[in-house]
């Protein structure tokens, strides 16, 4: 009983389909081969059926809006856009702003490098000179003294390089009163 009931239900649905729309209307442009089309010029009616008319378009009407609130959304639009490139403006004048002062910080920290290696350059060359004046003075006290040592080596002829007093009486000149050099004493 199912299967016949099933059976009468899908027969009354091909019916209905079939008288519903299936066909098409004499005319139809996309079944020209079949039918002869109706010419179509400038618009107007596809079907030559009454029941498809075509109307003209009429422009949207919105109720409540003219045109001042045209003009004041227009110039709410533009503030809007000032605002924002006011915006944009401002946040790269900030950022130019920071370039700005971390370049100048680059360069004041620089310059502080600089000086500060100068003065340890001047500091080391300060140390240099004292050094070297340092130097200097030693080995001319040095000499100084090499130079009063041989002029004492040289007056105390009478005397021994030991300090004793000499007994080489016979490099003795009793003219001058004073020894002869000998040739240990001598250069």
């Amino acid at each position: 009983m199912p299967a016949q009931r099933l059976l009468r239900l899908s027969a009354a649905t091909a019916l209905l389909a079939a008288s519903a729309g299936c066909a098409t209307a004499p005319g139809d442009p996309y079944y020209s081969g079949v039918y002869a089309p109706t010419p179509v010029y400038g618009g107007g009616i596809v079907y030559d059926s009454p029941g498809y008319a075509t109307y003209p378009a009429y422009p949207v009407v919105r109720p409540g809006h003219d045109r001042w609130e045209d003009m004041r959304d227009e110039r709410e639009r533009r503030a809007w856009r000032q605002r924002q490139a006011e915006r944009e403006r401002a946040e790269h004048d900030r950022l130019e702003r920071e370039r700005d002062r971390a370049r100048w910080e680059r360069e004041r920290e620089r310059d502080h490098q600089r000086a500060q290696r100068e003065r340890e350059e001047r500091a080391r060359n300060d140390a240099q000179r004292q050094r070297e004046k340092w130097e200097r003075e030693r080995r001319e006290r040095e000499l100084a003294e090499r130079q009063r040592e041989q002029r004492e080596r040289a007056s105390r002829n009478n005397r021994n390089s030991d300090g004793t007093p000499r007994t080489d009486y016979d490099r003795y000149n009793p003219k001058t009163g004073q020894f002869l050099p000998r040739s240990e004493d001598m250069p």
